[in-house]
């Protein structure tokens, strides 16, 4: 299936060894120069956290763009961190509330997204703030209200959960035409996986939706050209597998 490309993509990679997630990362970002950068997300479950993850990408001058879970920090710890990455060439973050852990013991920081987007903007003019689009935990009403607040408090775009529907993409690009937005698309091959997403995210798959490798590439690849239609841009959530060989099966033939 011919495909066309979105605007721009980014890859992201866990970081549960910072030797091999730095070996991934380049390797991924040489094979294909369309990558331009490599998200990290924050997992409570993942001891190592984005702002080391993304300090050992800047500093063999890679581009990163670190998650930071604002539930578990203050906004100290935060504008010290993004402070000690600038340094090192950072230009974008990502900033998201983040969900407690199943432990009654936690202690959230009380640093909302909105406040944080507001200070980072303060505090980093230069730097570009994306804030996280979830088309599921809530009513559409709700987190499209939400995503406007976000903006007005100072943030650039969205990073959005992955989609499965093109219907529901559409829906999301009618209402934010004019905002950047990377829209993530990430492969299910299993029932595991999808009880993930639909327990932890509250995701609605389509009725006729298939484990098989073959139909999620053609779900990303109908995906990608919706997104490359309205000049926006992707990024590819490859969590419960190998990015290279998600990568490998999603460009193999692309000009057959």
């Amino acid at each position: 299936m011919k495909f066309k490309m979105p605007s721009s993509i980014a890859l992201e990679l866990v970081p549960r060894d910072l030797n091999l997630f730095l070996d991934e990362s380049r390797l991924n970002l040489d094979r294909y120069p369309f990558i331009q950068k490599i998200n990290v997300p924050e997992i409570r479950s993942v001891e190592i956290k984005s702002f080391e993850a993304s300090k050992v990408l800047l500093e063999h001058s890679l581009p990163a763009v670190p998650h930071f879970r604002l539930i578990d920090r203050t906004l100290d710890d935060l504008l010290k961190k993004l402070s000690s990455l600038q340094e090192m060439g950072l230009k974008e973050v990502l900033l998201i509330g983040g969900d407690p852990p199943k432990n009654g013991e936690f202690v959230p920081s009380g640093l909302t997204t909105l406040e944080a987007i507001s200070q980072v903007r303060k505090a980093f003019p230069s730097l570009k703030i994306y804030a996280g689009l979830d088309p599921y935990r809530s009513s559409f009403r709700r987190e499209l209200d939400y995503a406007k607040q976000k903006l007005d408090a100072g943030c650039n775009g969205f990073y959005t959960q992955p989609f499965f529907s093109l219907k529901v993409l559409d829906l999301w690009l009618e209402q934010l035409s004019s905002t950047e937005l990377w829209f993530g698309i990430s492969p299910v091959h299993s029932d595991k996986s999808r009880k993930y997403w639909e327990k932890v995210n509250q995701v609605v798959f389509p009725a006729d939706f298939s484990y098989g490798v073959k139909e999620n590439i053609d779900l990303a690849k109908v995906l990608l050209n919706r997104i490359a239609e309205v000049n926006c841009n992707a990024y590819f959530m490859p969590i419960t597998i190998s990015a290279s060989d998600y990568l490998k099966d999603l460009f193999a033939g692309d000009d057959e």
